[in-house]
């Protein structure tokens, strides 16, 4: 009983240092005197904020975007209600002109919220979506965490959302029909949790249930997903996909 529960520590303490990134961030935007900028929209991931994609976002502005920032509780809401509440109002308060496109590029849970949106929204100015470690099929970490009742509380509706296996939720959204490219890592820092992952993962989604069948293209890099979204080859391919539909780089 003593080991059980000292491995439980072990792995909490591991898992959460990677995992909780709660602060907040006052989401910024660049660019904002054109029009003639393609919007780009962040969207963070599962406890974290849009803090952790200000340097991707600082890259992608001096590409000439127009960058915004999507933030939203994730310990409050389920993916349904962040979609509604938080990623539409987003949308048509900063990305208002019709003859630019607008993209997305989202880091972990932040990929199935913007599944679940545009399986439920149609945008006719919709350009290429970039997803970065995204648990599309689960993770294991979220069954973990979901098993034990005070993390249920703690963490909010979307951790079961995240569950790998069977999952209604997740099976409900179907394949992506918008044009995307999927980016993942086979790095882990937390030895703990990939302890729970089968395969290759990077420390919190197997490289597995990052992919899709309907993805235009994939890239596996040597980053774990914490910090997947400052690497540099990483911010490079995201760029690429958002110009060109295809990541060039495989260094």
């Amino acid at each position: 009983m003593k080991i059980k529960l000292r491995f439980l520590k072990i792995f909490l303490l591991f898992s959460l240092s990677n995992f909780v990134f709660c602060n907040f961030f006052d989401s910024a935007q660049w660019n904002r005197n054109s029009s003639e900028k393609d919007c780009v929209i962040l969207i963070h991931g599962f406890l974290r904020s849009g803090k952790q994609l200000e340097s991707l976002g600082k890259f992608l502005d001096q590409k000439g975007f127009l960058v915004v920032f999507a933030d939203y509780p994730s310990r409050q809401y389920g993916i349904e209600e962040v979609a509604e509440n938080d990623i539409l109002p987003l949308i048509r308060s900063n990305c208002t002109y019709p003859s630019t496109r607008i993209h997305f590029v989202t880091h972990s849970a932040g990929g199935i919220v913007l599944r679940y949106f545009l399986s439920k929204h149609s945008i006719g100015n919709l350009g290429r979506v970039v997803l970065l470690a995204p648990p599309n099929h689960g993770s294991e970490v979220a069954n973990f965490f979901s098993g034990i009742p005070f993390f249920r509380w703690i963490f909010g509706p979307i951790l079961s959302q995240l569950k790998a296996g069977p999952n209604e939720f997740l099976s409900g959204l179907g394949n992506p029909k918008f044009e995307f490219g999927v980016i993942t890592g086979d790095r882990s820092w937390d030895p703990i949790s990939s302890m729970l992952i089968p395969g290759e993962d990077d420390g919190k989604v197997s490289v597995e249930s990052a992919q899709l069948p309907t993805m235009k293209d994939f890239l596996l890099v040597p980053r774990t997903h914490t910090f997947i979204m400052d690497a540099p080859e990483v911010q490079t391919a995201t760029f690429q996909f958002l110009t060109k539909g295809k990541f060039e780089s495989r260094e």
